[in-house]
């Protein structure tokens, strides 16, 4: 269900930051907004950055069960082709609606990025912070 809601609200925020750049506002209030779109989005990427990346070593070394059961050998290549897909599936999430933002906002390149450097980082600290200690996540 999380995979859902996750998907759902990616779809959305595409959805209204495309909106938002053809749209004919000032572009003042065209550059903040786009932003602060993409502050709260690199937010979002910043907080399951933790997970796409242990989530990817489990796939690249073969154990996308877990530590505790042994995949067979010849389940391999599946699993590394697994492991770039969803390596590619992050990236399109990740570099082309910046991209996008960018451009269409107007934004000056060093306060876009390190905005969204500083954003992302507090994302992956937010979810250290929020996550079980005591829960593996695999």
């Amino acid at each position: 269900m999380l995979i859902l809601y996750t998907i759902m609200g990616l779809i959305i925020y595409i959805f209204i930051v495309f909106i938002i750049g053809k749209t004919n506002l000032k572009e003042k209030v065209k550059k903040y907004f786009l932003l602060l779109l993409s502050a709260i989005y690199n937010f979002f990427i910043g907080y399951i950055d933790t997970y796409v990346i242990l989530l990817l070593y489990a796939f690249f070394i073969n154990q996308p069960n877990g530590s505790g059961y042994e995949v067979p050998k010849l389940e391999t290549g599946f699993n590394m082709i697994i492991g770039i897909v969803i390596l590619i599936i992050y990236l399109l999430l990740l570099i082309p609606i910046n991209i996008y933002a960018k451009k269409k906002g107007k934004i000056n390149t060093k306060i876009y990025m390190i905005t969204n450097v500083v954003v992302t980082l507090i994302g992956i600290i937010v979810f250290l912070i929020l996550s079980n200690k005591n829960q593996k996540l695999f």
